[in-house]
């Protein structure tokens, strides 16, 4: 017998399936492509730089054209202003094209006037966060089938708290339904906070996807108090212990979200055969790891990418100038090396992962069968996230790193000096190696996400992960300070993207009134 969380996920798809069947016949958005390649290329190139989720790409390509658009136009006509953003996502290649009835320009509009309004409820810094927040429900205005993944959360977390018993570590109810929530669809997702703030949005203000900025206006005080819950839980500092408790549970749940959607009129039937079942479970994980590799592979060429596009700003704006300047010549060698030591490590992390092992496929099958069938849960796991006190043995070892942290950052900084590194070279190669480790890290996380079951570290994995920890707290550091003052994003936004999308704006429109022009030229013969 299939389990009660089970049962709505199939619904859901078997609901979806039939919606997505069904033909609009109302007139369509259509625009010229003639240019949307340079349009499309242009977004792999800023998504390199920026170093966002693959998963998120077009979440961020809303918000970021959103307040780019707003920058540009203003409020004056949001109308228009969506129409623009409809346009720019299809030639990106975001969306489809003659896909869409015109009435969704309206429909988006009304999104982004609704978070507007509610910013000026707000203090200056969060119109921002609630642009961040309206790109997601745009995004899912655009394609509702990725509702899925708040469909499969909440059943995972029906789940979750039958199998699992949280201690809560003094948090009240609603902050730990907050927190599991956060976690399981970070985890099943891989979102980040915009995501994750709107999943909480959706539970906690009934109907708010249909609410209109009247309606907002009248449920004003409760809508408020619900934004300032969802930024303090994000914030909540047991939501990265939780993610990591959690997201080893969840991992198997990909492998069924995959199963699922193959074929969603057949997964019930498949359901009830369990060695079919099973069979498919495992050759979808194959299929899976076999994707690792390849994740591993894009990974390493856009942290490539990233070095090279990031070293050559670099040297026009500081490195070369400041050489020329005070040192009235260049250094080949810190200009080269400081490209190819960190491409050097990329490869060094990157050999460090592993493909997933038959045991852990064996885990994910028993992971998926206890959600799908029915069954008496004898005894709850019980967890607590508060670890044990530190005493005087953590202040030792803390005191041991730092000096380590300082050593191994002062012996590097003596080696590049004698190699002929000038200071303003060796603080960019501390910055490119420690962000580059960074990523490459990030690399291998997301590449394990399928693994459930403990994997033995080798022994240079070990001394590789020792040696470069320096380096990736500095990275962490560093990525966090990068994004608040958004140097290059802020370049490619308003010197680059903007002058871009305008020009391929207006190339299309000429485009289309010399084919236009052209129509009305040519007489075509009529066969007699």
């Amino acid at each position: 017998m299939l389990a009660s969380e089970v049962k709505p996920v199939l619904e859901y798809y078997q609901d979806l399936e039939k919606r997505l069947k069904r033909k609009d016949g109302r007139g369509k958005i259509k625009v010229g492509d003639t240019f949307s390649s340079v349009a499309s290329f242009y977004e792999r190139i800023r998504y390199t730089i920026d170093y966002k989720k693959e998963n998120l790409l077009r979440r961020n390509a809303i918000e970021r054209i959103v307040k780019r658009l707003l920058w540009e136009k203003g409020e004056g006509n949001l109308l228009s202003l969506s129409e623009t953003l409809v346009k720019e996502l299809i030639w990106a290649k975001y969306i489809k094209n003659d896909y869409y009835p015109v009435g969704k320009v309206a429909e988006i509009s009304a999104i982004i006037v609704k978070y507007l309004f509610l910013s000026t409820r707000f203090e200056k810094g969060w119109k921002d966060w609630l642009v961040g927040v309206a790109s997601c429900e745009i995004e899912e205005s655009l394609d509702p089938s990725i509702v899925s993944y708040d469909v499969f959360s909440m059943a995972i977390e029906s789940w979750f708290k039958k199998n699992f018993e949280w201690a809560g570590d003094g948090l009240d109810e609603v902050e730990k339904e907050n927190q599991l929530a956060i976690a399981i669809h970070r985890s099943l997702f891989r979102s980040d906070e915009p995501k994750g703030a709107y999943f909480l949005l959706r539970r906690m203000v009934k109907g708010w996807n249909g609410m209109e900025k009247e309606d907002v206006a009248k449920r004003g005080e409760e809508i408020i108090k619900a934004l300032v819950r969802i930024r303090s839980s994000l914030k909540n500092s047991f939501q990265s212990k939780l993610y990591r408790y959690v997201q080893k549970e969840v991992a198997a749940f990909q492998i069924l979200k995959n199963l699922i959607e193959q074929n969603p009129g057949a997964a019930q039937s498949l359901m009830g055969n369990p060695d079919e079942f099973t069979k498919e479970i495992y050759e979808i994980c194959e299929a899976r790891y076999d994707e690792i590799r390849q994740r591993v592979n894009l990974g390493i060429v856009r942290s490539i990418i990233y070095i090279f596009i990031t070293k050559i700003i670099f040297a026009i704006a500081i490195e070369i100038p400041y050489e020329l300047y005070f040192l009235k010549q260049l250094s080949w060698l810190p200009l080269a090396s400081t490209v190819m030591i960190p491409v050097l490590f990329v490869f060094l992390v990157a050999l460090t992962i592993r493909r997933p092992g038959n045991d852990n496929t064996v885990k994910i099958a028993e992971t998926i069968f206890d959600f799908v069938y029915e069954h008496k849960v004898t005894q709850k796991v019980s967890f607590s996230l508060t670890g044990k006190k530190r005493g005087l043995s953590y202040q030792v070892f803390s005191a041991i790193y730092g000096i380590v942290f300082v050593a191994v950052f002062s012996l590097i900084a003596y080696v590049l000096t004698k190699a002929g590194y000038d200071i303003i070279g060796i603080g960019i190669f501390f910055i490119f190696l420690s962000l580059i480790l960074l990523f490459a890290y990030r690399v291998k996380f997301a590449a394990s996400e399928l693994n459930v079951t403990t994997i033995k570290e080798s022994l240079a994995s070990h001394l590789m992960s020792n040696l470069t920890l320096p380096f990736l707290d500095l990275g962490v550091w560093l990525a966090d300070k990068f994004s608040q003052l958004n140097f290059f994003i802020l370049l490619f936004d308003f010197l680059v993207e903007a002058p871009l999308k305008n020009i391929i704006g207006i190339l299309n429109e000429w485009t289309s009134f010399l084919k236009e022009r052209k129509e009305e030229a040519i007489e075509i013969p009529v066969e007699r």
